[in-house]
């Protein structure tokens, strides 16, 4: 009789569990705020209410968006009630690291803003890699793969935010000559060679004779030596990066293969030597990627600060769902390009806006698909319309 109770209590307990939705493995052991946020509202059963129902389910959703942005590049997004999460993708060009600062609406300080991102594997799923951790203001990555990222920004339970969102790219590499900038740059990648039979594989950057040529990047030293077109060169291999850096011209050098070196080392100086002979003082700095040959290095080293569109000062429609005044455009990715338009809205479309650019918006349509659409007229449906007058009373 006590066998068969057990084995009744053991068969109970195993119906209950299979009946039971399991709760992810990520709950358990949180690692990112949001994680830790989604922890506590487990604990208190959150998701078997409408509203964790629907803060869940988003916060999956928006995982599948497929609106690009291309950076330099700000937005301001509405997160709240049945919208608390919203997603981005983007990828970082060669050569640059990326740098996502969010800013919130002075009056949502109090709310809560999870910032995660995620590559786009080559299934289609998305797989965490970084995340803005807690009293931190910026998000960087550098990546050198070329994957599609996607950024996903969510907002607590039951909670309401407006924030603005800016990308912006640094170079991953320092200069390459001690005490110069962009501003002594005097030939670049292309530019014909040997009256057209090649083309120039890298940038020169003028410089007087002497002049420190530093390391771009902490790695060590494959190469030193001599070549025809080169005079006097050094390599570097970057590490944990597919790129080597190439020196030429110098006057001398000042290290030796095997050496390893931290970003801003003095590798040799600045000379004429090879082909250069008979021109002022310069470097030749290249870049070549395993696989793939030379890339322009402009982009590594290129330090000007880039111009960001502005966003409107008031944030008029935002959140609220409009009638458009006349028929428009709607895309795939902020840039308005022909090649991502998805369709032609018609005239008293009804639309929800999500976001809003310097001269554009993010929007939904009913049936949930989502696009941006450059500036336009827009009114408020008439039931909301009403809604407010009954809110000034």
């Amino acid at each position: 009789m006590k066998r068969l109770s057990k084995l009744l209590l053991l068969i109970f307990i195993l119906i209950y569990i299979i009946s039971c939705k399991p709760v992810p493995v990520s709950h358990w052991f949180p690692v990112t705020p949001q994680e830790h946020y989604e922890q506590e509202l487990y604990k208190i059963k959150a998701e078997k209410t409408v509203a964790g129902q629907t803060w869940f389910k988003v916060s999956k959703q928006v995982l599948n968006d497929t609106l690009f942005v291309n950076a330099p590049y700000q937005e301001r997004f509405f997160l709240g009630d049945s919208i608390p999460a919203q997603s981005i993708r983007l990828k970082i060009p060669e050569g640059r690291k990326l740098v996502i600062t969010p800013l919130r609406n002075e009056n949502d300080t109090l709310a809560n803003l999870f910032l995660e991102l995620y590559r786009i594997k080559t299934n289609g799923k998305p797989q965490r890699i970084e995340y803005l951790k807690t009293n931190e203001n910026t998000l960087t990555l550098s990546d050198h793969e070329g994957d599609t990222l996607l950024l996903r920004l969510q907002t607590g339970l039951n909670e309401k935010i407006r924030v603005s969102l800016s990308l912006t790219t640094q170079p991953t590499l320092v200069f390459p000559v001690a005490g110069h900038g962009m501003q002594n740059l005097i030939s670049f990648w292309g530019a014909q060679r040997d009256g057209g039979v090649r083309s120039h594989e890298g940038v020169d950057i003028k410089a007087p004779r002497g002049t420190p040529v530093v390391a771009s990047v902490n790695g060590f030293i494959t190469q030193t030596g001599t070549n025809n077109l080169g005079g006097k060169i050094v390599f570097i291999s970057a590490n944990g990066s597919p790129y080597s850096i190439y020196y030429a011209h110098l006057d001398s050098q000042l290290v030796s293969v095997g050496q390893q070196v931290v970003r801003g080392d003095t590798l040799g100086l600045v000379g004429n030597t090879g082909n250069a002979i008979t021109t002022t003082p310069h470097l030749h700095y290249g870049i070549y990627s395993r696989g793939s040959g030379a890339v322009n290095p402009l982009p590594f080293i290129n330090d000007k600060k880039e111009k960001i569109p502005g966003l409107p000062v008031n944030s008029r429609w935002l959140g609220d769902s409009v009638r458009i005044r006349s028929k428009v455009n709607m895309y795939a990715s902020n840039d308005f390009s022909n090649a991502v338009k998805i369709r032609t809205l018609p005239k008293n479309e009804e639309i929800r806006i999500l976001g809003e650019l310097a001269k554009g918006y993010r929007i939904r349509l009913p049936d949930g698909r989502k696009g941006y659409i450059p500036t336009i007229g827009f009114e408020l449906l008439n039931q909301e319309v009403q809604n407010r007058r009954s809110d000034t009373k």
